[in-house]
């Protein structure tokens, strides 16, 4: 009867311990599945999460830049001959994750960073002469993502990352802090071979990856349309026509390339009162990558009144993925 007594004493605990095992190796899963799926939103290298597209990278960079005709005559503003303006990013800060896991193989993951370093403006004083005034920035770049488990045909053997992939994505989109008074409302994308998208909420439009991304062949005009609104209670209008912010349009952004040009104010929304701009530009950058085109609003007090006090940096932006490929 003891014999007996004690066997199944020891069953018992040898199924207490194996069921301790497995709980503890499933809680180690789940923890090296979170772990994997923050170095993926970390990856420097992902071309979806890049958020490096406003920065100029240098002085020299902002003085080679191309200049709208517009800004080239004087005009009555305290900075009244406008040179050159951009952007150097001396701090690129690290990516803030809040990892959430919304299924057993699906995380959802908000990212966001803060850049710093200053905004520079070139003013043209004379002939030969050029003043440089610069204020300080902080920029917050945001995006969301979802990573969801491959399928078992999809996984790579023994190397976890691969196990997982991106499968959605939001717009990026971002704001200088803690002055921020331009909202954009809507990004509408036209390409001259008649495809057209319309964004209007960057934090909630979830793009599937890659059935979702805009694809274009090179040679591919592509016209972006803007709507906005500044809510500056000291608006600058230098050219008259109710335009109290300068608009960028960055293409081709990706690690290692970057390429600038201004939009036009086209008028003001009948229904809405947005101001509406406009700008294009022909894709030529290498295929089979992805690429980033980002909407840049700066408030005029920012580019033409060097005082940081009544006017400090003061920018919003929004960025749109495109994918080149071959024309074939």
């Amino acid at each position: 009867m003891k014999r007996a007594f004690y066997l199944l004493l020891i069953g018992i605990l040898s199924m207490a311990v194996i069921s301790g095992c497995q709980k503890d190796g499933s809680s180690t899963d789940l923890q090296d599945d979170e772990g994997v799926v923050q170095s993926l939103a970390l990856d420097e290298d992902d071309e979806y999460l890049f958020d490096l597209g406003i920065d100029d990278g240098s002085e020299d960079n902002i003085l080679a830049s191309p200049l709208s005709n517009e800004y080239l005559s004087k005009i009555s503003v305290p900075i009244d001959s406008l040179l050159r303006f951009g952007r150097v990013i001396t701090d690129r800060g690290l990516r803030r994750l809040d990892i959430r896991r919304i299924a057993p193989d699906t995380f959802k993951v908000f990212i966001a960073r803060e850049l710093a370093g200053r905004f520079v403006i070139f003013d043209k004083t004379s002939e030969n002469g050029v003043t440089r005034y610069v204020k300080r920035l902080r920029h917050v770049v945001r995006r969301s993502a979802i990573f969801v488990r491959r399928i078992s045909d999809d996984a790579s053997g023994n190397d976890s990352r691969r196990n997982w992939k991106l499968d959605q994505i939001t717009l990026g989109s971002g704001n200088s802090v803690p002055t921020s008074t331009i909202d954009i409302h809507e990004v509408t994308v036209t390409t001259s071979n008649g495809d057209s998208v319309t964004y209007t909420n960057p934090a909630e439009n979830y793009l599937k990856v890659p059935d979702d991304i805009l694809t274009l062949t090179p040679g591919t005009e592509v016209t972006v349309t803007v709507k906005l609104q500044n809510l500056t209670s000291n608006p600058i209008d230098p050219n008259g026509n109710g335009s109290t912010e300068t608009v960028l349009l960055h293409y081709g952004a990706r690690r290692g390339h970057h390429e600038r040009r201004f939009f036009d104010f086209v008028g003001v929304d009948p229904v809405s009162g947005d101001n509406i701009y406009q700008g294009a530009w022909i894709v030529g950058q290498e295929p089979f990558h992805i690429y980033h085109a980002i909407v840049d609003a700066i408030d005029n007090g920012t580019i033409y009144d060097s005082d940081p006090a009544v006017y400090p940096y003061n920018s919003t932006n929004w960025g749109v993925y495109y994918l080149v490929v071959d024309a074939d």
